[in-house]
């Protein structure tokens, strides 16, 4: 079944109720799913179901990479509409600063997302600086304020995101405590939400700030999927500097400065590979 074929046959299920998932032309589980959910509600047959999983194969999705964005209250008001018109197929939304700061926008944003079939996810901007004196415990009150507003997790929505940037600590000697600060935030979103974060970084913050760690807390921290930050031109189709402690990328922000339909101004433009987004969706 070619991407046409399979385009109609997810506008109508679509209409019919059945959600297959995105209008993509991919023919994937949930679009298989769906298919057979409508033969069976349809004839009440549970054979006729069978028979609709069986005649239809999932389509490999080609080593091909999709675009997203991601913004923050810099932004203003996003059409939406005209952001998913144009293609772009994931977004990450600013949720929250430190342990108080709440992003204005971020739940019309999610929303907006959401309702034009965009997953979306939210992200915090990190800032382990702020109160070292409290240790750990700042990791727990930063964790609780995305939590607070990021709010209920929406089916399609992506994983949430830790921002790493100048928020960590300066110095050698804090490397260790950049590491845990970090693993102590992920543990506890993994614990509310169920789901592992995504790491968002860059060879600069990682190079002055993290690289310096004892190996086990480095192991550790690879452990979770990585959203890269090294920009080039459009043309370019993989990042090019150490990633170290990583040694791939889920997702690339490969420009600050895109022009993106529905977004005023300039905006973060990233990439992922088309078989990862499923894999970076909360359920």
């Amino acid at each position: 079944m070619n991407s046409d074929k399979v385009i109609r046959l997810q506008t109508a299920l679509t209409a019919l109720g059945h959600e297959p998932g995105m209008i993509d032309g991919l023919l994937g589980p949930k679009t298989i799913a769906a298919a057979a959910r409508f033969m069976w509600l349809e004839h009440g047959d549970a054979r006729v179901a069978k028979a609709a999983y069986e005649k239809l194969r999932p389509t490999v999705v080609p080593d091909v990479t999709i675009s997203g964005i991601d913004v923050s209250a810099y932004q203003g008001t996003v059409d939406w509409r005209k952001v998913a018109g144009a293609g772009y197929q994931f977004a990450w939304v600013k949720c929250s600063e430190g342990t108080t700061h709440k992003n204005s926008g971020r739940q019309k944003r999610l929303d907006g997302a959401r309702a034009f079939g965009i997953p979306v996810g939210g992200y915090h901007y990190a800032l382990p600086k702020t109160y070292r004196n409290i240790g750990l415990k700042d990791a727990e009150r930063e964790a609780a304020n995305f939590l607070r507003c990021y709010g209920t997790p929406q089916p399609d929505d992506l994983v949430p995101a830790l921002d790493l940037e100048s928020g960590l600590i300066k110095g050698a000697k804090n490397h260790n405590y950049n590491v845990e600060w970090t693993l102590r935030w992920c543990e506890i979103i993994k614990k509310e939400l169920g789901c592992s974060p995504i790491i968002y970084t860059a060879r600069w913050a990682t190079q002055s700030r993290i690289i310096k760690a004892d190996k086990a807390l480095l192991d550790e921290l690879k452990t979770y999927r990585l959203w890269w930050a090294e920009y080039r031109s459009e043309s370019t189709k993989e990042p090019r500097k150490n990633m170290f402690p990583w040694t791939t990328w889920d997702a690339w922000q490969w420009t600050g400065s895109g022009k993106v339909p529905g977004v005023k101004g300039g905006c973060d433009v990233n990439r992922m590979r088309a078989s990862s987004l499923e894999g970076l969706k909360i359920s």
